[in-house]
Formats: C-alpha cells, structure tokens, sequence
C-alpha cells in the first residue's frame, strides 16, 4: 500500500511538472494582431515579439520653486535671458518642460492675464491629473511595439507598450474568460480608430480575454445606454473614452462602478471622481510647448511683438481648456503679444476653416495661429493659403503654424515647412488603460487612480534646441504618428 501511495504521489509531480511548463510556455508567446477572419484563438499564434519590461529611471526631481520666485516679476527681455538661462541652472531636458508646464501666471500682460482668468482656466488645469508617471516609468525615443491596426488595418507603433507592463498569454484565473467592454466615441475620425486599435491590441494578448468595443458616434445618450448595457452584461471591467464631463456620462460610470465593475477612462476623463483609474495624456505640455516655441522663435526675428489667432476645440472641453491656458501661461511674460480674437468649433475642420476665414477676413494682421488641435492647423494653414496671405507678415515673412495632435499630414507638415511646430498627442495610450484595467481585474496589483503618460518632447523641423529643451525632428517621431499614410 505505502509502495501504490509512493508511485501516486510520484505521478502526480510528474502531472503537475508538465501542467506547469505548459502554462508558462503559454504565457511566453507575444506578438502582433492580425485583422482577418481567424479565431481570436489562432490570431494568438501570430505573436512576433516580447513587449518589454518597463523602463524606470532615478532622475532626482528638481526643486522648481525657487525658480518660479525668481521669474515671476520678469516681463519682456528679462523674462526671455531667464527662460535661455535654465540649462546652465543645471536643469535637465524634462525638468526645463516641468518647469514651464508649471510656470505661474504673471501679470506683465493685462490682456492675457484676463482671458485666463475669465475663462476660468485654472479651474481645469488645477482639477486635470499630473505629476510623474507610475512607477518613475521613463520613454526614450525608439521605445514601443509595431502593430497592424484591428480596426484602421494601418501600420502603427504604440510609444508606451512598456508601460504598466504585463506580459502576454492568460491573465488571472486561468479557468476564466474575461470580459471587457470598450466605450468610446468617433469611428469617423483616424485618431480616435487608432485609439480603438490600441485597445483591441492589448486584449488580443490575452487569450482568456474578450473585448466589444462600441461607438457612441458622439451622443452621450448612446455612450450611456452602451456603458448600462455592459453593466447588464455583468462584463467584468470597462474601458472608455467619453466625449465630455457632463452628468449624462457620469451616471452610468457610478452605476457601473456601484455594481462592482472597474471602470478605466483614457485621455478625457468621466466627471467622476471615484472612476477606479484615469490614464491621462500630456495636455499640459502640449500648450507649454507650443508657447515655448512662439517666444523661442519670436526672439529669433528679433522681436517679441505678435499678432495671434485661437482656433479652438468646443469650449469647455479638457483639452481645450489646459492646452490654451499653458500656453497663455508663457505667453502672459511679454507685453507686445496680442490674442486677436478666440474661434471654437467642435472638433470639426469645416467649422475650423470657416473660423479662419472669418479671422483673415477681420485682421488684416496676423502673425501666429494657434490651435488646439491638429485639424484647426491645417484648416489655418489652407485658408491662408486659398486667401494668399501665406506671407504676410511684416516684412513679407510667413505666418506661423501652431499645431498640437500628432497626425502623419501634421508631422509632414513640419517637415515641409508649412507648420512650424507640432506637439505630439498621440492616441495609442488606450493599451495602457487596458493593461490597468486587467491588472485591476486580476488584482496583479495596486493601480493607482490617477497613470500619467510621459510628456513627449515637440517636433520641429530641424530638431532645434529650446531654452535647452532638444526637440524631435519630423522622422524620429513619423513611425508613431496616427493616420493614413501621405500620398
């Protein structure tokens, strides 16, 4: 009896050696989606390389407050030898964009300094997640995973696949499907497929995941019956992008969350609070950028004199919102700079145009045009051109493009000199939100409310040095861009 008891006990490790080798041969294979009609199952076999581990760095912070006690009274050129004097104060490249993401409000021009404030600006940026991203997770240019795109069928190249890191193969219990409902808006825009595309990556590496990803097409009273619906479902965590902080939204993600299903928002955020994870973009660093350049630029020409234009999305939006008050933020250090007048349009590029036409028609001077968001620029950039008035600036020099949102027509338009800076925002962060929605889900560890995506460095078309700050040229960011190739 005690020899039959051995030779059980000796089949069983020998059982349990083999279930176990199995399971981490599994969750070894990584790869890349392919859009056709397999099974998710067999698409899984298709995995051709390892995501890696996320990177982290022991850069120290800086202590920025004295330097803001210094700046703060400065206006015009003094403000201007400050701001070109912050490499040799021993900042680094990321502590100069910190600093002038946080840079205060000053009061040196009147007429800036009251648009922030009647607009209210602080009270969005104040409200708007920042800080370092988890895990001190440090990007370097040439980090990140090639993809085809499951819904766009474009080549992609997600920046921060190593972030939030999680390996592929099952996740959890093993014994278990997991299923997700995505929540987003705008199938008929490229940025927002490439956000549908990043989602969809990251649960296809996970075979005991499921995902439905559903298209509100911008009404908030369909977001919010597709989010109930998920909670009807008893789905075991959802993932969405909303359109706008608004009570339509903000019901059903409390309903969800009352109901025990994590919720995890990417890029805009829900309105509420108690939403389980926010992963948020670089809003932030998108308008101080752009601020930096204009100031940076203006002082090239020898003047800090100009004429400027807002082409913006709706009011009120998040985006908007911190991307136009950064920007101002700097902007409000020189006296000689004027907003000419703020255009809103709603996320539309025949509204954008028309704004620009208007403005052309009214203001017979304009130095600069600013827009929050990639398709006001290139609405500027036509309009101007169609009115020919390209170059008609003071002494016949070409108005400046402003343009944030980091699309492959933008970037090549910095290349080819017609947009004079992008910085980028790019929609493949969704994958994060998914790899914190699954950690969440199988408790693989504490997430913390608030993921903060790095801040990515501007583009220009020569990859120019800024108040120390080393800028991106076009092609080392073109292979992150989102949208069809350039014919």
């Amino acid at each position: 009896m005690e020899i039959l008891n051995f030779r059980l006990r000796k089949l069983s490790c020998i059982v349990l050696i083999i279930l176990v080798g199995s399971i981490l041969s599994a969750c070894s294979q990584v790869g890349k989606v392919i859009v056709d009609n397999e099974p998710k199952e067999d698409r899984q076999k298709d995995y051709i390389e390892e995501v890696p581990t996320q990177t982290v760095t022991n850069e120290k912070s800086v202590d920025l407050a004295p330097l803001y006690d210094q700046v703060r009274n400065l206006k015009g050129q003094e403000a201007l030898d400050f701001f070109e004097s912050l490499k040799s104060k021993g900042l680094s490249d990321s502590d100069i964009l910190e600093f002038f993401i946080n840079l205060p409000l000053s009061d040196a021009n009147k007429e800036i300094t009251d648009i922030y404030k009647n607009e209210k600006f602080e009270t969005y940026m104040s409200t708007y997640p920042t800080g370092k991203p988890f895990g001190n997770y440090k990007w370097t240019n040439g980090d990140g995973t090639k993809i085809k795109g499951a819904f766009s069928e474009l080549d992609l190249k997600l920046p921060f696949s190593n972030y939030v890191a999680l390996k592929s193969g099952p996740v959890g219990d093993l014994n278990k499907k997991y299923r997700i409902g995505v929540a987003i808006h705008g199938f008929d825009q490229p940025w927002n497929v490439s956000l549908a595309d990043a989602a969809q990556w990251e649960a296809e590496r996970h075979p005991n995941v499921e995902v439905d990803v559903k298209d509100a097409q911008w009404d908030n009273d369909r977001m919010a019956d597709i989010i109930d619906s998920f909670v009807l479902q008893k789905v075991d965590g959802i993932l969405t992008w909303p359109m706008v902080e608004s009570e339509t939204t903000i019901a059903p993600v409390k309903r969800a969350i009352e109901a025990g299903i994590p919720v995890v928002s990417v890029d805009r955020m829900t309105g509420l609070e108690e939403t389980t994870s926010r992963v948020t973009g670089n809003f932030p660093a998108n308008g101080a950028q752009c601020g930096m350049y204009l100031i940076w630029k203006l002082a090239k020409e020898g003047s800090l004199n100009a004429n400027v234009v807002l082409l913006r999305k709706p009011s009120g939006s998040t985006a908007d919102a911190n991307r136009t008050g950064h920007f101002l933020k700097v902007l409000s250090y020189f006296p000689d700079i004027h907003i000419l007048k703020s255009y809103h349009d709603e996320d539309n590029t025949a509204e954008a145009l028309a704004n620009m036409q208007l403005a052309l028609n009214e203001y017979p001077s304009i130095d600069v045009v600013f827009g929050t968001g990639d398709h006001e620029a290139i609405a500027a950039y036509d309009a101007s051109k169609n009115a020919n008035r390209l170059n008609s600036r003071k002494d016949a020099k070409k108005m400046m493009f402003l343009s944030i949102d980091d699309s492959k027509k933008a970037i090549t338009s910095v290349k080819d000199g017609l947009f004079e800076v992008n910085t980028p925002y790019t929609p493949l962060i969704s994958d994060i939100g998914m790899r914190t929605l699954l950690n969440i889900i199988t408790k693989n560890g504490s997430m913390p409310h608030d993921i903060i995506t790095p801040n990515i460095p501007m583009v220009t078309k020569d990859g120019d040095t800024i108040f120390g700050l080393k800028t991106q040229t076009p092609d080392q960011w073109y292979e992150y861009t989102f949208g069809a190739p350039i014919k």
